[in-house]
């Protein structure tokens, strides 16, 4: 995670390098869109033993593709994944291993920018979307010295739903960096999670084109 914010401030840097780089003017968005982000969320497990577990500070990457569909609305397949791993489970404090769980989806979803994009309210926006989602649970053995092997895991399968609300900011006349707040639902059924979701807040970089 620590490469993947690294390359996101240099990306930023060099944008805001290259170019005309006008920074909190307002315009029309291009038609295609690339972007990445980063984020730290909550996340909440309703595990088969009907015991609902919740870990704090999960890690959550984030990559989009969008076409504009004219001024207000954006299509977007997007990637969104939730990840934390620790070495307690309950009072058990685990020696040689650690446990990793994940929830990932990807979606197609519909973006709406309600304000004029000549204007402040331009850069605010709401997207839902559907697709399919996972939640991974592994055991992750920890050798001497620190070094960690890729375990077993096991993928429970379903259906994700995502909602965010968000604001772009431009900071040249193809690059925005956003702020995002973001909901995922995962309904699987599985053999070890029935239900989850995640909630975050977001740091993104856009590339307009």
């Amino acid at each position: 995670m620590k490469h993947l914010v690294t390359a996101i401030t240099l990306a930023a840097i060099l944008v805001c390098c290259s170019g005309s780089a006008d920074a909190l003017k307002y315009r029309e968005r291009p038609p295609w869109m690339a972007n990445v982000g980063i984020g730290l969320g909550k996340g909440r497990f309703d595990d088969i033993d009907d015991t609902q577990r919740v870990y704090r500070s999960g890690a959550v990457p984030q990559i989009r593709f969008g076409r504009m569909l004219g001024r207000y609305l954006m299509l977007s397949l997007n990637y969104q994944g939730w990840i934390i791993e620790f070495d307690r489970y309950g009072d058990v404090v685990l020696e040689d291993a650690k446990i990793r769980r994940s929830l990932q989806d990807f979606t197609l979803g519909l973006t709406w920018f309600p304000g004029n994009p000549e204007s402040a309210w331009g850069g605010l926006y709401i997207r839902a979307g559907a697709g399919v989602g996972w939640a991974g649970t592994a055991i992750i053995p920890v050798e001497e010295g620190g070094k960690q092997e890729h375990g077993e895991r096991h993928d429970d399968w379903g259906t994700g739903y995502l909602g965010e609300l968000g604001y772009d900011f431009w900071i040249s006349n193809n690059a925005a960096l956003g702020l995002i707040a973001s909901y995922n639902y995962f309904d699987l059924d599985g053999d070890i999670v029935k239900t989850a979701w995640f909630t975050s807040a977001n740091l993104t970089l856009s590339l307009y084109f």
